[in-house]
């Protein structure tokens, strides 16, 4: 079977129990008959949290190790509901040959349900799409050629997106459009809000770290986009007026770009060669910026091995916090107004040290592991390798914002990959390779 969903509810152990979280998911393992210690994409839930889509690969490969270049790949998307994730529907995007050898094309595929999950819409490096969950019919939003770089839900009848398209008349010059769209309408009928000239598309494609090219605001009314690829000035595109305004110092490269769930302000993380770099909170309406570069190079950048560490700060759903994870201070949460900063996997790694609960795989003190945002509000997870030979392997750990409450959740193979709760935390989900999706009832004591 392709999906299992656990039967047994996981009550977090009391603090000085912790050690019966790690053999409490040994034994559901072991009554399940599912393994957990394979790596997968990530799950995509709902706005509401009560389904669930995901990409699956199913590759060929050719058996030379340890390279095992993949020559053909059959992408599928699938989605469920949590209550019955066994029965979940599929649809092929499409199949990718030779050309694609050794690329992660999975990767490069991304998914959004609709407010109302009546749809799944799918931007590929072939098109953006819709899928009707109920039917599985599927029709295409974009013209021939066009790249899709990032796309919204406005609601349950709208989307919009922006695109990237070639002049092939004309070598090396590219095109954006930013559009938005209804979901019975053709290319044709779609409304153009903004044009810009661009550094380049991809033909293959948006992978995962690239993944965004523009940050739109969450309610569609404001896009912060750069006016190449991987440099140039920082804009703020004001969608009901169709103008686009240069943010910020235009000689620094924002990466750093975050939006408020209410979209009220965007916090802006840059850098520049040989300066300190430059954050700010945005107020997009008003213009009226919040300037916090002292608080952030004083408590990030002064002491890294690195003049500007790279940083993409998340938000946490609240607001009250976005997530820096730093090359030497590890995973932390950080209120850029009143100024604070919680070293959270610090304090993580200070307590299993001093409780002796994890034998550590190195000395994670000099430097913490990353933390990963949770759509439950309250919660970051936490990935700590432990001490063993052959696969790596670690424990993700649930933690509360004020880091006075550690979870050990379930063991995992990679950082990345671990548990993912729903917004309620209820309930905990995780893709296993190759199209294992695993649903666990959760029960967590009360945070912060």
């Amino acid at each position: 079977m392709d999906v299992v969903e656990s039967r047994a509810d996981f009550t977090a152990p009391p603090r000085h129990m912790a050690w019966l979280g790690p053999l409490l998911l040994g034994l559901v393992l072991a009554v399940s008959g599912c393994s957990l210690m394979t790596s997968g994409a990530e799950v995509t839930l709902s706005p509401d949290g009560t389904w669930a889509a995901y990409v699956c690969a199913e590759q060929w490969d050719l058996p030379l190790p340890p390279e095992n270049p993949t020559i053909r790949s059959k992408i599928l998307v699938r989605w469920c509901t949590l209550e019955r994730p066994e029965d979940y529907q599929e649809v092929e995007i499409g199949v990718f040959g030779k050309d694609w050898a050794g690329w992660h094309v999975k990767n490069r595929v991304h998914l959004a349900l609709s407010p109302d999950n009546r749809y799944v819409a799918v931007a590929s490096p072939l098109d953006l799409r819709l899928i009707d969950c109920t039917t599985k019919t599927g029709r295409t939003l974009t013209g021939q050629g066009e790249i899709v770089t990032s796309f919204i839900w406005l609601d349950k009848e709208r989307l919009a997106y922006a695109s990237c398209q070639s002049d092939t008349a004309k070598q090396q010059t590219s095109r954006t459009n930013f559009w938005q769209q209804g979901v019975d309408q053709s290319f044709h009928e779609r409304r153009l809000i903004f044009a810009e000239d661009s550094e380049s598309c991809s033909e293959r494609g948006l992978g995962s770290p690239e993944w965004p090219r523009e940050r739109w605001s969450p309610d569609g009314a404001f896009v912060l986009f750069k006016t190449r690829a991987f440099r140039g000035e920082l804009k703020l595109l004001d969608v009901a007026t169709r103008t686009a305004k240069v943010i910020g110092s235009r000689d620094y490269n924002f990466e750093g770009i975050s939006w408020k769930s209410d979209s009220s302000e965007v916090v802006c993380v840059g850098s520049k060669r040989g300066s300190p770099a430059r954050a700010f909170l945005l107020n997009p309406r008003t213009l009226e910026e919040h300037d916090f570069s002292d608080e952030f190079n004083a408590a990030f950048v002064n002491d890294s091995g690195y003049r500007v560490p790279p940083i993409v700060p998340i938000w946490t759903p609240d607001d009250r916090y976005f997530i820096v994870n730093h090359s030497k201070k590890g995973g932390c949460l950080v209120s850029p107004r009143p100024w604070k900063v919680i070293p959270i996997a610090r304090l993580l790694i200070d307590d299993i040290v001093r409780d002796r609960s994890l034998v550590l795989m190195e000395d994670t003190t000099k430097r913490p592991p990353w933390i990963f945002r949770q759509p439950a509000q309250g919660w970051v997870r936490v990935w700590v390798q432990f001490q063993e030979k052959g696969y790596p392997r670690g424990m993700d750990y649930l933690v509360d914002y004020s880091a006075r409450v550690f979870v050990a959740f379930a063991e995992s193979s990679s950082p990345g990959d671990g548990w993912k709760l729903t917004p309620n935390g209820k309930r905990a989900v995780r893709l296993a390779s190759p199209c294992k999706l695993v649903v666990r009832a959760v029960s967590l004591p009360s945070s912060d």
